[in-house]
């Protein structure tokens, strides 16, 4: 049972969208996209809810037409591989971006267009930062032409909302590294941390982990590590994957020790009340929450994985519930990323987990002109990272603990 810090209450059955005005929730996704867009059809029962995009045939609420032919739009034997690396500017909409043969390419918005941004890249473990700017790859940094070393750490996050830093977990403490300088902040608050997620306003974390006196549960402290306030606990289940939503309010996964597994969702409400609905409810293994940057209920996440894990056999990538349309429904499957015309990036696997395996992107069919349905992007890539500029962050909580004055 989880209970939300401060009143005790259970954590209750709530909308996946924000009590936030019904216009002002659309405007934001009117944003998203180039005009106008579609809204979602919601249903409910009990503690689980599924969202899933409109379609002309669907069955239970979930969508089951997809596109009958499925070609790569471009070919692994396009990636130049005679031309030298160059970390370039972000194509407006973002981009798919591969790795192949220790290389990482970019694609371009429209796939068509691969050039190959960074060299020397050893396995998958690489991410781009909030702006697409600077990418992180195993233990260094490159910055257009500039390259920064960073120490070996347990987990690294992004700083927002440009990323000019890094925050590292290494044996639960937490540290805040500049790029530039290479200037280390310890802003260390609990007694172990095991997972951490930085607003996207920059003023802001998420941990979990166990405070000095041996409080497990769900943190919320400025970017400085001060004031920690205690969000949501639970002494009969693990929690994991913090993340923000894009309307700024925490999301977590907790696995109950009665076998089900939730994604919460803690609201923190104008009057400092914290409200916390069970968005999913599941038997099944849910892990990797991947929300869209863009949009205010796209959130995708794998089903049968294993956290730390970047494939797991027979594991599948969902949107809000709902499965994904054929044939990556009966594929292992892992969310990778979201791009800002609401497409998610997925990587699939014919035969288990072998590498190379495929792209796809997922199109949720929300905005005007975009259809519901899975497109084969390449084929035989050994990895794939979504590379997009974040859009202005959601504001900041009110908070009174130690704010960096400059968040970056």
């Amino acid at each position: 049972m989880v209970s939300v810090a401060g009143d005790k209450a259970d954590l209750t059955y709530y909308p996946p969208v924000r009590r936030v005005a019904f216009l002002a929730v659309w405007s934001i996704i009117l944003a998203a996209c180039a005009s106008g867009a579609e809204p979602t059809t919601t249903t409910g029962t009990g503690q689980s809810t599924t969202t899933v995009a409109p379609s002309p045939t669907t069955t239970n609420a979930v969508t089951t037409t997809s596109p009958a032919v499925h070609e790569p739009v471009t070919e692994v034997t396009a990636l130049p591989v005679d031309t030298g690396c160059v970390l370039d500017d972000v194509p407006t909409g973002g981009e798919a971006t591969v790795l192949s043969g220790g290389r990482l390419y970019g694609l371009g918005a429209d796939w068509l267009t691969p050039r190959c941004l960074v060299d020397g890249v050893v396995g998958s473990d690489f991410d781009w930062g909030p702006m697409g700017d600077r990418i992180r790859v195993g233990t260094r940094v490159i910055d257009g032409a500039d390259e920064h070393a960073l120490a070996d750490a347990e987990q690294y996050e992004w700083t927002g909302p440009t990323g000019s830093r890094v925050v590292t977990i290494t044996s639960g403490n937490v540290a805040k590294i500049d790029i530039a300088d290479g200037s280390v902040v310890d802003i260390t608050f609990l007694d172990a941390t095991e997972g951490l997620a930085y607003h996207p306003a920059g003023t802001h974390v998420l941990a979990l982990g166990t405070d000095f006196t041996g409080q497990y549960g769900l943190w919320l402290a400025s970017n400085e590590g001060a004031d920690p306030i205690l969000l949501a606990f639970d002494e009969g289940a693990t929690m994991s994957d913090p993340v923000w939503s894009w309307l700024g309010e925490p999301l977590f996964v907790a696995h109950h020790f009665d076998g089900t597994w939730h994604i919460h969702r803690v609201e923190l409400t104008e009057e400092g009340a914290l409200e916390g609905p069970i968005v999913v409810e599941s038997t099944r293994a849910i892990d990797m929450l991947t929300r869209a940057r863009h949009d205010p209920v796209m959130l995708a996440y794998r089903l049968d994985g294993s956290t730390g894990s970047r494939c797991v056999d027979g594991s599948r990538a969902t949107v809000n519930g709902a499965d994904l349309p054929e044939p990556l429904a009966s594929l292992t499957t892992t969310p990778i990323g979201w791009l800002s015309t609401e497409r998610l990036l997925i990587m699939a696997f014919p035969d288990g987990c072998d590498l190379p395996g495929d792209l796809w992107s997922f199109s949720a069919g929300l905005c005007p002109g975009s259809v519901y349905g899975a497109e084969l992007v390449i084929q035989g890539v050994d990895w794939a990272a979504a590379r997009e500029p974040a859009p202005q962050p959601p504001p900041s909580p009110d908070f009174t603990g130690i704010i960096d004055p400059a968040p970056a």
